[in-house]
């Protein structure tokens, strides 16, 4: 246990370091939220379409939908600020010799890593998702609480240490190619599966994004449980994400054994 929390704490401090360095760079940090910005509203543009042609997906209206979706977006900003590195790490650290360099260190590789990332998008992510779930939340009268805003950003987090985790377990292909960010981007990316309802999807799709690659406990429970249709689904995302996490760090540690430098 002790163990566990002075990596926590190794972890934040790291992540703290990341963070005052994006900011420096201001102008490259707006920039990349205007352009996440930019590419988000375009998908909200074609939810709103596909809204045009029917009532409802699945008995979910517009504003619910959107709704998830802006729920969606705050968890994948967090991802992207706190485990982004993870896709540099065959093609930056290990092909340029840097991975050597991590493993000199007294903590963690894995640690080192996710606590180097430091994604301007995320903070276009981040504003775009709050502020649509809080327009959805006031369009769709439900009230905003103490305890539901409370309940909002401890499930975002949640949400996001479960993509964090299945990030973690494909980055192991980091180990055998260079191209191992394209590993990670094609799992990662079935999350876009939960930007709208789930029950529209075929039975095999629903069993992979919920029991398999759990993308569904990101934003879709807890969405459900903010609309007061589903008020319990969605507190089993904390206890997903610990056996995530466990299944991460044992595979990457396995992995690691295995790990070559490349002689740079």
């Amino acid at each position: 246990m002790n163990n566990i929390i002075h990596n926590a704490k190794l972890y934040l401090s790291f992540l703290s370091a990341s963070l005052k360095e994006m900011l420096i760079y201001r102008l490259d940090c707006i920039a990349g939220m205007i352009s996440q910005l930019v590419t988000q509203l375009v998908e909200v543009i074609f939810i709103w379409i596909t809204f045009q042609n029917t009532d409802n997906l699945a008995g979910w209206r517009f504003e619910q939908s959107l709704l998830l979706y802006g729920v969606m977006l705050i968890s994948i900003g967090i991802v992207d600020f706190c485990f982004d590195e993870l896709y540099e790490i065959g093609p930056k650290y290990i092909r340029n010799g840097d991975f050597d360099k991590i493993l000199l260190r007294p903590v963690h590789p894995l640690i080192s890593i996710i606590g180097a990332s430091n994604e301007f998008t995320c903070l276009g992510y981040l504003a775009l998702g709050l502020f649509i779930t809080i327009s959805m939340l006031i369009k769709l009268a439900i009230p905003i609480t103490f305890f539901l805003i409370i309940k909002i950003i401890f499930f975002s987090i949640i949400g996001a240490m479960i993509i964090g985790a299945i990030n973690t377990i494909f980055s192991i292909a980091s180990f055998w190619t260079y191209k191992s960010n394209e590993v990670i981007w094609t799992f990662f990316r079935m999350y876009t599966f939960t930007e709208y309802p789930i029950d529209i999807y075929n039975k095999f799709i629903k069993f992979l994004i919920t029991y398999i690659l759990p993308f569904a406990f990101v934003a879709y429970y807890p969405t459900m449980n903010y609309l007061g249709i589903d008020k319990y689904m969605t507190y089993l995302s904390p206890l997903i994400a610990i056996i995530f996490w466990i299944i991460a760090i044992k595979i990457w540690n396995w992995a690691l054994k295995r790990y070559r430098s490349t002689g740079n």
